[in-house]
């Protein structure tokens, strides 16, 4: 595949494609898309089937859907086996091959392309938005199976690896010579700092939203958080739903009904149970959701019906069912079980790297759940799903990452966190007294996780991604070469 990139996606903006989502297009601009397409039709004969173009419901703007053979274990310098880890690419707004990157990192669910603040970015900036899957999640699965001894290349390592040989491939077969910024949020906003600590060399800078870049095993911060930025009449309506939650529990004659109520009759595990409970609260607030859900459960005469309502509402928007927030839902080693999200592949992640436990904070009357709920149980879980009987060791993601970040090693970084998001306090930012005068880190005044990263509007929003707009514009200033660069062979801009 000898093609340049930039013949390929000049081809992309040229397809004309129907969705459900009818486009408005000019007249006099589709007839000279039409007068395009047919003069580079011999070229189009000759190309290689590398990328599928598909239009983006609702705009006007097509991307390159591909796969790329990528290496298995990056550790194992005698394994030459691949597998496909499907990317996208947008040069909608592309100036020329010379353009530069805006590299999306994808984490812990199945990938779609940039969109968000990161594709509004690639535009002002005339950049390629380019989108990678990380491994294990989607369909850039590398095994046959989700075995605990199949996961074992399922690492942060790994992943990092995987983000560097595919820009590096992007950079040589499709003449790629502009400069490249990682954006990622949560766990890939992790990735994204790490990407930049590790690899200065492919990365200018990078945006990590949210970033929860310290592993923890036993994280009841998190709890805490949940706990304290909601009304104390909220608060306390949380306690007495879970108080009563429990008391239904004990009961052989109301245990099954309580299950019901919560749409967790499935479940057999009551900690199981009570940790879907935690989590739908916890959902709510972290999510931007906590005044609806707030007002929901404290002005309902039933305050557990109302609870329960509002969490299974929000279960079904993000598209998955209680008994999926649970081990016993991810104990399933078929691949085939989890294409619509991650958790039996993050839970590994967790037991092995991150831990990231949501335990019930140490004081009950600063705690959102069940006392339950607790190290123990989740440490168990990782015996249930995959036989790991030690609590996991966080320190080695902790020193071959956090520490270099606190202590200066890391640059060009912005780490941005929602001042209501309970990730927070595992990220770097001013709260915590760890930014060092290396990075910067800024708190997106009543946000919630990754708020930057969307569309959002507010001041507030805006004021955080105005900033790295700024960062990113200086950085690319700093970083172009002393001689203009050569104009590109093909022609360009797209659409």
């Amino acid at each position: 595949m000898k093609r340049t990139l930039a013949l390929l996606l000049l081809v992309s903006s040229f397809v004309v494609a129907s969705s459900a989502q009818a486009i408005f297009i000019d007249r006099f601009y589709f007839q000279w898309k039409q007068n395009q397409l047919a003069s580079h039709a011999e070229a189009l004969k000759t190309l290689p089937f590398v990328a599928t173009y598909f239009a983006v419901p609702g705009e006007s703007r097509t991307l390159a859907e591909g796969k790329f053979d990528q290496k298995l274990d990056h550790t194992n310098s005698a394994d030459t086996t691949t597998f496909k880890q499907r990317y996208w690419v947008d040069s909608s707004a592309a100036s020329g091959a010379d353009a530069p990157v805006i590299y999306f990192l994808c984490g812990e669910s199945r990938c779609s392309p940039a969109d968000g603040f990161a594709l509004a970015l690639a535009k002002e900036l005339g950049a390629h938005a380019v989108t990678l899957e990380h491994r294990f999640y989607g369909d850039s699965i590398p095994t046959k199976s989700y075995s605990a001894n199949d996961l074992k290349l399922l690492s942060t390592d790994q992943a990092l690896e995987d983000f560097a040989e595919f820009q590096k491939y992007a950079q040589k077969e499709w003449k790629l010579t502009g400069k490249w910024i990682v954006i990622g949020g949560s766990y890939p906003g992790s990735l994204s700092a790490y990407y930049r600590l590790k690899h200065p060399e492919l990365a200018i800078g990078s945006l990590a939203s949210s970033a929860p870049v310290e592993a923890k095993a036993s994280f009841e911060e998190y709890d805490y958080q949940v706990a304290t930025v909601i009304p104390s009449v909220c608060l306390d309506t949380i306690h007495n739903v879970v108080t009563k939650v429990e008391t239904m529990l004990a009961k052989d004659e109301s245990r099954a009904a309580v299950k019901k109520l919560f749409g967790s009759s499935e479940i057999k595990d009551d900690v199981d149970f009570l940790y879907v409970v935690a989590d739908m609260a916890a959902g709510a607030i972290q999510y931007g959701k906590r005044a609806k859900f707030c007002g929901d459960i404290t002005s309902a005469d039933d305050a557990v019906a109302a609870y329960a309502k509002f969490g299974l509402d929000l279960f079904d928007g993000w598209g998955m069912k209680p008994i999926e927030d649970t081990p016993q839902g991810n104990m399933s080693e078929n691949p085939a079980d989890y294409t619509n999200n991650g958790m039996r592949q993050w839970l590994f992640q967790s037991c092995t790297e991150y831990g990231y436990y949501q335990v019930a904070y140490h004081d009950p009357k600063l705690s959102s759940r069940s006392p339950r709920v607790n190290l123990d149980w989740h440490n168990g879980m990782c015996d249930r799903l995959y036989g790991i009987k030690t609590q996991v060791d966080t320190d080695q993601i902790n020193k071959k990452f956090y520490a270099p970040l606190v202590s200066g090693e890391g640059s060009k970084i912005l780490f941005t966190n929602g001042s209501d998001d309970p990730w927070q306090h595992l990220s770097i930012n001013p709260k915590r007294g760890n930014v060092a005068s290396s990075v910067d880190a800024v708190f997106v005044d009543g946000g919630s996780h990754c708020s930057d990263l969307g569309n959002s509007k507010r001041d507030e929003v805006v004021k955080v991604q105005n900033l790295f707009r700024a960062m990113t514009k200086t950085w690319l200033a700093k970083e172009k070469p002393p001689t203009p660069p050569k104009k590109p062979t093909s022609t360009w801009p797209l659409l």
